[in-house]
């Protein structure tokens, strides 16, 4: 009975033992041959045709439904695998960051959004597109999201929209969290992610380094490379450098879904990372100079202010007051900020410092003293007795007298004096001859102001550079056919530096480098050195040399001792509180009509050595001594007490 539990009762009424249940049918005899000591029995044939009929039905039934699918419902099936569908798209890479020249960020990249305009999608779902501008129109205010000043008005007047419209740039992750909900029901209308260009104080920078764009029709025509959906420098830097920062783009191929979005890609080329640009720039000598500017003049003139190295022509700052928000334009700017800025009187988009061209008046005699002592037409420690005026017969009025003024009576004056105290008698005498005085003339005037750099471009490394205009006999009769015989008097206009005289501040801040190093003048530039896109350095920009030996060295040293005593005792003494030894010479260029003169200094210091050469320039300000000079003093005290040892 101890292992009755493991038995199995038989169909004889007996009990089979555990070993037995396994037996051989064939071995055990005394087994019913019935049933006893078998492991297989027959099923039967109803069983063998119940699972034939399911399986043969099954097999029918799924190629029934296979046909069905594909005569019947094959064209929509169809259809919607081809909303899910492959294209080609590029790649672009983020631009090159920009620094200055202690390497410290002027420019970077910071992930963003937009919102592009797909043509052909637009008309596959029927899109109208007044209404879906005004739709539109109505989230990104709901959004807080700033509209283009032109995208999408000008979508409604469009002959003919481009394949990609590109709506919005700049969108930030947050402002996208709340838009991307309600895009589903604009069709055609797909995000895009890219990079926006993050600006150090963009007003300060502004005209330096530039800012970015969408590819115009313009830029297409010039530029084949480019594509419609990318970005492209439109001013300073970014543009002038543009296919360095720029990279070059990679190319994927992605799967869209009936939305338009990404559902995976597959990159087939890598883009390359744009350049990295090292510049010249002082970052935060930009930043002291055009606060101080803006400071000293309530923000109500418009100025420049260049700052050079005399010794290589590298660019330390380069301000053009007022400047705009570089971190919006081209990309949040709204229309009514855009309109804004085109309103302004004082021209913010304007670089004065490179493309104005204004009217030197004295800041154009240490050109005009070198070229008298290297023709050696004076002694420069001759006295000439300075009453006030000159005066020559009248050119249309016999008997009548044309009476050239300065600006107060110097009395007796030599050559330092003349430099110091502005004296334009000393000037109109040397320039033009008077009473037995010989002077230089017109032509060798214009002669030696071009080898200074004067009327012609120098090439700085930026655009909207123009290159000023020394009038001459051939220039007058060309543009004034009214009175086109040069005259005696109209040398002596451009001998104080007015009477069509026309100048860039980056031309007078070259010509006084050149005055402080011995007589080199060498090309302004920005760029200092290439960072490739681990950061190694590459392509160190040497100094180039414009022309050298221009004026012999005795002749500019004493044209240096008469702007040092311009700081000594003469119009620009506020300098004098300049921690180290400052060289200048003021302007008051008058300008015509009821209009202030413009107000001008130029500088260089130390004067033993030169480290800067410094110009600044206020418009319809007044005088340059009571104007420009305290803004320079300003800038100059706070580089030699925060950039020398």
């Amino acid at each position: 009975m101890k292992f009755q539990y493991f038995k199995k009762k038989s169909y004889s009424g007996g009990f089979l033992d555990p070993d037995e249940i396994l037996a051989d049918s064939t071995s055990s005899l005394s087994i019913l041959h019935s049933s006893e000591g078998k492991l297989e029995r027959s099923l039967g044939a109803l069983p063998l045709f119940i699972f034939l009929f399911l399986t043969v039905g099954g097999m029918a039934y799924l190629g029934l439904r296979a046909a069905v699918v594909q005569i019947e419902e094959g064209e929509a099936f169809f259809a919607m695998s081809q909303e899910n569908r492959f294209l080609v798209r590029s790649v672009f890479p983020p631009r090159g960051a920009i620094y200055d020249r202690f390497q410290k960020p002027l420019v970077r990249n910071v992930p963003s959004f937009g919102l592009l305009l797909d043509k052909k999608e637009f008309l596959e779902k029927g899109g109208d597109l007044s209404e879906l501008v005004l739709r539109l129109e109505s989230l990104l205010r709901q959004a807080n999201i700033p509209l283009p000043n032109t995208e999408l008005a000008a979508l409604i007047g469009a002959k003919e929209l481009p394949e990609k419209v590109f709506l919005v740039r700049g969108i930030e992750p947050e402002a996208l969290i709340a838009l991307a909900p309600h895009l589903d029901s604009f069709p055609g209308v797909q995000i895009f992610e890219t990079y926006r260009r993050e600006y150090r104080d963009s007003f300060a920078f502004s005209h330096i380094l530039g800012f970015i764009g969408k590819v115009s029709p313009e830029d297409l025509a010039v530029r084949q490379e480019l594509r419609d959906e990318e970005t492209v420098g439109k001013n300073g830097i970014e543009a002038f450098y543009d296919e360095k920062v720029r990279g070059e783009r990679g190319r994927k191929i992605v799967e869209v879904d009936s939305s338009g979005n990404e559902t995976r890609f597959r990159l087939t080329q890598e883009p390359r990372r744009g350049s990295e640009l090292i510049l010249s720039l002082d970052g935060d000598f930009q930043e002291v100079a055009y606060r101080t500017v803006e400071n000293y003049t309530s923000g109500n003139k418009a100025a420049s202010i260049v700052i050079l190295d005399p010794r290589d022509g590298a660019v330390r700052t380069l301000v053009s007051y007022p400047g705009f928000n570089s971190n919006k334009f081209g990309s949040a700017l709204s229309s009514e900020e855009f309109q804004a800025v085109l309103k302004n009187p004082l021209k913010p988009l304007f670089n004065r410092a490179l493309g104005g061209e204004f009217p030197p008046g004295s800041i154009f005699k240490p050109l005009l003293a070198a070229a008298v002592l290297t023709e050696k037409l004076i002694d420069p420690a001759k006295k000439i007795y300075d009453e006030g005026f000159i005066e020559i017969p009248h050119p249309y009025r016999p008997g009548e007298r044309s009476v050239f003024l300065d600006w107060k009576k110097h009395g007796w004056i030599d050559f330092y004096d003349a430099i110091a105290y502005s004296a334009n008698v000393y000037f109109y005498m040397v320039g033009g001859g008077y009473q037995g005085q010989q002077g230089l003339g017109i032509e060798r005037i214009k002669q030696y102001a071009t080898v200074f750099g004067l009327g012609s471009l120098l090439g700085i490394d930026l655009p909207g550079e123009k290159q000023g205009l020394i009038p001459d006999p051939r220039w007058k009769e060309e543009h004034e056919p009214n009175d086109p015989l040069w005259r005696v008097g109209d040398t002596y206009n451009v001998s104080i530096g007015q009477g069509g005289v026309k100048i860039t501040p980056l031309q007078i801040t070259a010509v006084t480098a050149a005055i402080a190093n011995g007589g080199t003048l060498y090309r302004p530039r920005v760029l200092e050195a290439f960072l490739d896109g681990s950061g190694v350095e590459y392509g160190r920009v040497a100094p180039e040399v414009i022309r050298s030996n221009i004026v012999a060295e005795e002749h500019l040293a004493e044209v240096r001792r008469g702007m040092r005593r311009t700081v000594t005792s003469g119009t620009a003494r506020m300098l004098g509180s300049v921690p180290v030894a400052v060289a200048a010479k003021t302007g008051t260029a008058q300008v015509g009509g009821s209009l202030l003169p413009h107000a001008w200094v130029t500088a260089f210091a130390p004067v033993e050595n030169p480290e800067i050469a410094i110009t600044v320039m206020v418009e319809n300000a007044g005088e340059g001594a009571t104007v420009a000079v305290p803004i320079a003093n300003e800038i100059l005290k706070w580089y030699f007490e925060n950039r020398t040892k």
